[in-house]
């Protein structure tokens, strides 16, 4: 896996979910407790379908799902209660029968302080759990 570092390395199109980190999502120290970050990540994700046309009860409707494969995350910097944080999304790489998505975490001053970077590679699967070749329409969603 490659997490992306450099804000400008990241692949475009991208997408962007803003959030202010709440209360119950941070531990003793107020900082983010690590567990949400892939939460985060996910939800940024169905953002960038979303806004590609489609969602992702779409995606499995046409008989597609997506499990997480493997998950990486780099924490730099803590984020903290109250923080208003942004989290980019892209796609960083297709298999024959994967996706892989990039993502970055952004936080104060003016969600421009890389907080975190990762990356998860989602196998493409039958709803029976049977790998399958990345189907064309899937592509070209995010061609563009």
């Amino acid at each position: 896996m490659a997490i992306i570092l450099k804000p400008e390395d990241f692949p475009t199109p991208h997408t962007r979910l803003g959030l202010t980190v709440s209360y119950g999502e941070t531990d003793r120290m107020g900082y983010a407790y690590y567990g949400h970050y892939p939460h985060w990540f996910e939800r940024a994700r169905g953002l960038c379908i979303r806004e590609r046309g489609m969602s992702y009860a779409e995606v499995e409707a046409r008989g597609v799902w997506l499990p997480v494969r493997d998950m990486a995350v780099r924490y730099v910097r803590p984020a903290r209660y109250d923080e208003e944080i942004s989290v980019r999304v892209a796609v960083a790489a297709w298999g024959r029968a994967s996706v892989t998505f990039a993502y970055q975490v952004f936080g104060p001053p003016n969600t421009s302080m890389l907080l975190a970077a990762g990356e998860t590679v989602h196998a493409c699967t039958s709803p029976q759990g049977r790998p399958m070749a990345v189907p064309d329409w899937l592509r070209s969603l995010f061609s563009a």
